[in-house]
């Protein structure tokens, strides 16, 4: 059983000062931008890449790869590159003036959010409790 929990963004972000902090440019525009990646693998890594090929263009320049988000975000925010990540994950830093969104004309990312169960398997406690807390929306029986 699929059961959406929420919707997220991804988001393309960078620091204050980015010539792209909060504009509006073409996704070939900021492809030719150094860029700070997680690790090869990683969801949003691969995302940006299908992103490319989609569009045909050149994966982006990696100007810094790490193995975890907080690093990353911690390198945009000083000013290393543009990273392309989850609203969810960086909207109290662009609250809080740390990074800038860079908005790409015609690309509107959207990763719905699903706690995935097995068919006519009774929840756990914990897995009731979260769900009398969190609303979901069933997507799909099967």
């Amino acid at each position: 059983m699929y059961k959406k929990i929420m919707t997220d963004e991804l988001w393309f972000v960078a620091a204050p000062n980015h010539k792209y902090a909060n504009k509006i440019i073409s996704l070939e525009t900021i492809i030719s931008e150094p860029f700070i990646l997680r690790e090869n693998g990683s969801y949003n890594h691969f995302t940006l890449e299908a992103l490319c090929h989609i569009h045909n263009l050149k994966a982006p320049k990696i100007a810094l790869e790490f193995d975890g988000l907080h690093e990353s975000l911690m390198a945009a925010i000083s000013g290393y590159g543009i990273v392309f990540c989850s609203s969810l994950t960086v909207h109290e830093f662009i609250t809080a003036g740390k990074l800038s969104r860079i908005y790409v004309k015609d690309i509107d990312l959207i990763n719905e959010i699903v706690l995935c169960t097995r068919k006519n398997e009774p929840y756990s406690p914990l897995l009731q409790n979260f769900f009398a807390v969190m609303p979901t929306t069933q997507i799909s029986a099967s």
